[in-house]
């Protein structure tokens, strides 16, 4: 986490002015790459397996990483019978698994299609997407 605050003024030159200041605090994500990794992190998320999970008429999803790259996403849904379901979406670790939930649906679905945004190395959006 970073904070950011600034100055306090000085009292002279805004003694008969009003005054704002804003306080900033943000969180930044730092990775670690070693030299030699093999293929390219941007490729890292279309590179994801995705698997039925889940019991007792829970719906979820295992989604296995089998890159050297963690994937983050920003939002990630599950396409099924005409509608859509939003999936909890986690960071995944390389050569991992993972347990999605899925939100609003229980059981499996028949061809279903998961949606998903992965954050790239400039903050920007992947978009991608997978048959079930």
């Amino acid at each position: 986490n970073v904070l950011e605050v600034p100055p306090k003024p000085d009292a002279e030159k805004v003694a008969n002015q009003s005054l704002l200041q804003l306080a900033f605090r943000t969180r930044i994500k730092l990775f670690y790459r070693p030299d030699g990794l093999k293929g390219n992190p941007s490729e890292a998320p279309l590179a994801l397996k995705w698997f039925w999970s889940g019991s007792e008429g829970k719906a979820s999803l295992r989604v296995t990483n089998p890159t050297p790259y963690y994937v983050s996403f920003s939002s990630g849904d599950l396409e099924a019978s005409g509608k859509r379901y939003p999936i909890d979406v986690k960071m995944i670790a390389p050569f991992s698994d993972e347990v999605m939930k899925v939100t609003g649906l229980n059981g499996k679905a028949s061809s279903a299609k998961v949606h998903f945004y992965a954050i790239n190395d400039f903050g920007g959006a992947i978009e991608g997407n997978a048959s079930l």
